[in-house]
């Protein structure tokens, strides 16, 4: 190995400035809310165009295009807007360390060309997915997957050259691409913003070795067991701190320090709810970029000497690779039989935010509210405490009634509707989706003003509300099932 001399720039402004301007880049690309803007009238024509060359009828109607009998929603994903971010983030990441000239400005710039492109690809993807099978829709993660899809090939524009061998700077670029494909819909969770700069911070200390010791095989093999649980049992957002943490990249010294361990815990999209975690993530995010960028103010560093690979490192690493595609996939291969879920016909419905609906039964009492809310693709429903506090909502369980939460000036209920069954607990329906393929429900939320009833009286209550809800719905089912055609 070879030693690089250290950046002249070592603690002066401009050095700085070099050091932190990509992790704030990243960082605050990653977080750009996706919506439809001047990319969108790049990408929508060129789509409507070649479905014209092939004698595809298509029509743009604004929100959809009309593409044969597929109606297919342009939201700003689709406008290309998101992978035109993800594809400037990882062009950013990967040329952190060339110097601020030409060929450093013409890498990332040549990103938004290369977006139009992979997008148009991206959309026909979704196309040819949604016509093979119709009239099913693809699930949210593996919609991501056509993203990161295109995205990989796109990236390799940006790669700068490097005397290191082309094999590890892959094997990286596949590892952030997934990493920042996965974070970006997660960067409006609790202390999003803190979880995108752990993530990042977690990036800065991930790097291929030259030669693989058998120390990262034996963490390899905890690794791959990590992912067999996380798909079997459903935990899919554990997905984005174990793709940080391969083994064959992650620095383990760092990983065990603990700045490392707590940055690595706020990758987590839950951990901003803990009690005091966001004090705790902001003064190690702090601490970490004080003294790594700006008192150490790290370069290329060692540079690994041009190593041949063997064939058998250059398979595990292309299987690693591989394995970076389950959070996206894993839902999708694993996924059992679809649960649809319909409320009463007699229900009078009202959209509300956050998908979901408010929904009032005939004779329900003006007294206490019902909330519908349908899973996103495959992921399971949280507990009612962290739905709320996504919500900017605080509650505690009552004791004498610890099935019943309140945030002082109302009472809530929660029940779960899956696998058939009227679920009373999260406990319970955490046990009832265990396994793959096992269809997440719906969330059900009674609220009640606390001056109105006592909180046995609501617990009673709502107990029969929901019965009579789930014998409801069982009953139009039943009278579905009589009247089908056989």
């Amino acid at each position: 190995m070879t030693q690089q001399p250290q950046n002249d720039k070592k603690g002066t402004f401009g050095g700085i400035l070099q050091s932190l301007l990509p992790i704030a880049l990243v960082a605050g690309l990653a977080r750009v809310s996706v919506a439809q803007d001047v990319f969108s009238r790049l990408s929508r024509p060129v789509v409507i165009w070649i479905l014209g060359v092939f004698h595809v009828a298509a029509a743009d109607k604004g929100n959809t295009i009309t593409v044969g009998r597929l109606d297919i929603p342009w939201t700003g994903d689709c406008a290309g807007l998101n992978l035109l971010v993800l594809l400037l983030a990882v062009a950013i990441w990967l040329n952190r360390h060339q110097p601020f000239d030409l060929g450093h400005w013409m890498r990332i710039l040549g990103m938004i060309p290369a977006a139009v492109v992979a997008n148009v690809l991206r959309v026909f993807t979704l196309i040819g997915y949604r016509e093979i099978y119709y009239p099913a829709i693809e699930p949210p993660q593996l919609h991501y997957f056509f993203g990161l899809a295109w995205l990989v090939p796109f990236a390799f524009l940006a790669m700068p050259r490097s005397p290191r061998h082309v094999t590890a700077r892959i094997f990286e670029l596949i590892h952030v691409a997934a990493v920042i494909a996965l974070l970006a819909p997660q960067t409006f969770a609790p202390d999003g913003l803190g979880m995108t700069m752990a993530v990042v911070l977690s990036l800065s200390h991930c790097r291929l070795p030259e030669g693989i010791s058998k120390l990262r095989l034996l963490a390899l093999g905890v690794w791959l067991l990590a992912a067999a649980i996380f798909a079997y049992s459903g935990m899919e957002s554990f997905w984005l701190p174990w793709l940080v943490l391969c083994p064959l990249i992650c620095n383990g010294k760092w990983v065990f320090s603990i700045p490392g361990i707590i940055i690595t815990l706020a990758t987590h999209p839950l951990f901003g709810l803990l009690p005091g975690a966001s004090v705790i993530t902001w003064a190690t995010i702090a601490y970490v970029v004080w003294n790594q960028f700006i008192i150490l103010h790290p370069s290329e560093g060692i540079v690994d000497e041009h190593v041949d690979w063997t064939w058998r490192e250059r398979s595990l690493l292309v299987g690693v690779s591989v394995l970076f595609l389950l959070p996206f996939l894993s839902s999708t291969i694993l996924s059992g039989k679809k649960e649809t879920w319909i409320p009463p016909k007699s229900a009078v419905t009202k959209t509300v935010p956050g998908d979901g609906v408010l929904l009032t039964m005939p004779g329900q009492t003006d007294q206490i509210g019902l909330l519908w809310y349908n899973p996103s693709g495959t992921h399971r429903h949280h507990t009612l405490k962290i739905c709320l506090k996504y919500q900017g909502v605080e509650i505690e369980p009552l004791a004498e009634e610890p099935d019943v939460y309140t945030d002082g000036l109302h009472w809530f209920r929660e029940f779960f509707l899956q696998d058939g069954k009227l679920i009373p607990s999260h406990l319970k329906y955490v046990i009832s989706t265990l396994g793959p393929g096992k269809a997440p429900g719906v969330h059900l939320i009674y609220v009640a003003n606390k001056a109105a009833m006592s909180a046995k009286d609501f617990d009673w209550t709502v107990r029969k509300m929901a019965d009579d809800l789930f014998a409801m719905i069982n009953k139009e089912r039943e009278e579905v099932t009589r009247t089908k055609p056989q």
